[in-house]
């Protein structure tokens, strides 16, 4: 019900939002190629225009989760719908990240082959430039250098969520401006905390008091760090996700 009713509530919205989203990655793309005048364009050049698409559109479109909770009266009406809190942050959660993270791959794609066919039909003498975008050598370019397996990819999975789970949680917390004051906090938390470990590093003196052998502090190899920091940001994550929760209930008392 939740999904209809958003659906029939914002279908134009909808319409209107994935126009101007294909519009501005077309316009970028040919802006983008343009500046080395269509030559050296390749499939890692539009690896990493994807990568700078998928994650500013997904902290955008992240951050403008919960909707109606940017006033008090649509926070209201909203909280008085006939669905529990659990549905109504799971609604949120998969349409605003899980829905952008299956979609924006695909319609990167699609826009960019039409933008690649559009510049070849007019511009078939550029050489080096690479008009069609399989997804499959965007893959073999971003993992040219060494294949990630494991922990790796864990990690980076983690990384990235944690991206759009950060602007959903400043979305869920804050009414007025959410992206600015979530970049704010977050700032405010990693300065303090670097600031911390700073301190840490230097009143253990730990320049002078290595530990002998390979060892990094207590682990034993660099799998090892690997593997916990990314169990380390995967609970971030789960922490954040809950304090979205709890901002939930907190705004139904």
């Amino acid at each position: 019900m939740l999904f209809k009713q958003s659906f029939m509530v914002n279908k134009k919205l909808i319409g209107i939002s994935l126009a101007g989203l294909a519009g501005i990655m077309f316009i970028s793309l040919v802006l983008f190629q343009s500046a080395s005048k269509f030559q050296i364009w390749n499939p890692g050049r539009s690896m990493a225009t994807f990568q700078l698409f998928f994650f500013l559109l997904g902290i955008v479109y992240s951050s403008l989760s919960f909707p109606a909770f940017r006033s008090k009266e649509k926070t209201m009406f909203y909280l008085m719908l006939p669905a529990s809190n659990f549905e109504k942050f799971i609604f949120e959660f998969l349409t605003r990240i899980i829905a952008f993270i299956l979609f924006m791959p695909f319609i990167f794609w699609l826009v960019a082959n039409i933008e690649g066919a559009v510049v070849h039909r007019f511009m078939p003498e550029s050489i080096g430039f690479y008009y069609k975008f399989p997804f499959e050598t965007f893959l073999k370019t971003f993992n040219h250098k060494d294949a990630l397996e494991g922990w790796h990819i864990f990690r980076n999975i983690q990384i990235g969520l944690f991206v759009f789970v950060a602007a959903f949680v400043g979305a869920s917390y804050f009414s007025k401006s959410p992206l600015m004051k979530t970049i704010f906090a977050f700032l405010i938390i990693f300065g303090g905390f670097s600031l911390f470990t700073y301190l840490l590093y230097k009143g253990l003196n730990l320049t002078e008091n290595s530990i002998s052998g390979n060892r990094i502090l207590f682990f034993k190899n660099k799998d090892e760090v690997m593997s916990y920091f990314a169990m380390a940001v995967m609970a971030v994550n789960l922490a954040l996700l809950s304090i979205a929760w709890f901002s939930l209930k907190e705004k139904e008392a």
